[in-house]
């Protein structure tokens, strides 16, 4: 997987990466031909515990010049990204609606991603009221398409 800073500035701000993953994100930050002694020393942990990460992790995104951003940037990046790969990948946008939900309420019910946030109740709402499950796809879908501009 290729270093992608603006995901894992996000992912970072929202608490989204597990300790377990961090030794891939550095190995994977080294690769880009990012450097330093706290992103080798992350890069060679296996199966890290969270204080192992936590105590080299501030001097890692310094190294690798990660921002802090605000949690609602940060929730941002996470559901366009996410909405993109649903659209590039084909899946059914209908199984997703509910990780856009968890999304909005650990970003603290960010309003950047508020439309996709309420998309679970929007969908539960539009088959209440008798739309197919063609109609909801399409809608969804088109609700993705134009977030992920």
């Amino acid at each position: 997987m290729a270093f992608d800073r603006e995901q894992i500035e996000a992912r970072l701000a929202l608490d989204l990466i597990a300790s377990a993953d961090m030794p891939q994100i550095a190995q994977d930050a080294l690769e880009a031909g990012l450097d330093g002694p706290a992103t080798l020393r992350l890069a060679i942990l296996e199966r890290p515990t969270y204080f192992e990460v936590a105590e080299v992790l501030p001097r890692v995104v310094n190294e690798l010049g990660l921002a802090q951003i605000t949690i609602g940037e940060a929730a941002l990046r996470v559901a366009k990204e996410t909405a993109r790969e649903i659209l590039r990948n084909g899946d059914d946008p209908i199984r997703h609606v509910q990780a856009f939900e968890s999304l909005w309420v650990r970003s603290k019910y960010a309003k950047e991603i508020q439309a996709l946030g309420t998309l679970h109740d929007d969908v539960w709402i539009a088959q209440s009221m008798g739309r197919s499950e063609e109609q909801i796809r399409d809608w969804v879908t088109s609700v993705l398409k134009d977030f992920a501009q």
